[in-house]
């Protein structure tokens, strides 16, 4: 029986172009709707950008956003982590050193780069964050709730990079690959599973009656927990082999496509 539908956005929800079939999902939510089965966003993204993907509906969805930092039902805030600011500034002293990475410093009101940072990088990360700030010093951010990193890598030196992370911050916060060339640092144990308990306790829904769809490794956590699991197929190796079935490219509207058989 499926109570609940997760779905991650960049790569499973969302063709290339950033955008998916809107009149198409407007009959498939009110399908759900019909049926008592909740739509839950599942993403690295900002929550802010999210809801800017669904605005006619937004209020009546469920966010897990930033990986599982922040968790949103109906515009309701379950939950929201936070960063030691010591343990913040150590961070952005570490990924300083790192040559070749630039970083986003993400925060509950908004997300922050720095003046310095390349063009290229400040333009890109417009696409992804609808609230951004640019400090000439993280210093600036003053006393906003901070939750994660997300960084923009050399792609060979990905896994390197993640590993020294993980091995000089254990128990502080986790590297996960968000992407290609992505990496997002969260706070352990706040993965996208652990926001997706939160609204499945409040509901009185089991994660067996849940299906998720993904493609990356920070995906991974929320195909454990749900009772059916599909992989995009552009999705890499490892991902598609933890999940319980695979299905088509996020170009191809496969999610659309799947929801439409599993609710008819």
């Amino acid at each position: 029986m499926i109570r609940a539908v997760a779905t991650d956005i960049d790569g499973t929800f969302l063709t290339n172009q950033r955008d998916y079939d809107r009149q198409r999902f407007a009959q498939v939510y009110s399908a759900m709707n019909s049926r008592d089965i909740r739509f839950i966003v599942a993403s690295g993204d900002q929550y802010y950008f999210l809801r800017s993907l669904f605005p006619n509906m937004a209020d009546q969805l469920a966010f897990v956003a930033e990986n599982g930092a922040l968790t949103i039902d109906r515009g309701e805030e379950l939950h929201c982590g936070r960063l030691n600011m010591n343990d913040v500034q150590a961070v952005i002293a570490y990924l300083d050193r790192i040559l070749g990475v630039n970083f986003i410093v993400c925060g509950r009101r908004s997300a922050y780069v720095r003046a310095s940072d390349p063009v290229y990088f400040q333009e890109g990360v417009r696409q992804f964050y609808t609230r951004v700030k640019t400090v000439q010093d993280f210093d600036e951010i003053g006393d906003d709730v901070i939750f994660k990193f997300a960084l923009a890598v050399p792609p060979a030196r990905q896994e390197k990079i993640a590993w020294g992370i993980n091995t000089s911050f254990a128990g502080i916060i986790r590297a996960t690959a968000s992407g290609y060339g992505a990496i997002d640092l969260i706070i352990p144990g706040m993965d996208k599973s652990h926001g997706l308990r939160l609204l499945l306790d409040r509901w009185g829904i089991s994660p067996a009656d849940l299906v998720a769809f993904g493609d990356g490794e920070n995906d991974l956590e929320m195909f454990a927990l749900a009772g059916t699991s599909y992989a995009m197929n552009n999705a890499p190796v490892n991902v598609q082999a933890a999940a319980s079935h695979v299905i088509g490219t996020n170009n191809d509207q496969a999610v659309l496509a799947k929801l439409e058989q599993l609710i008819e």
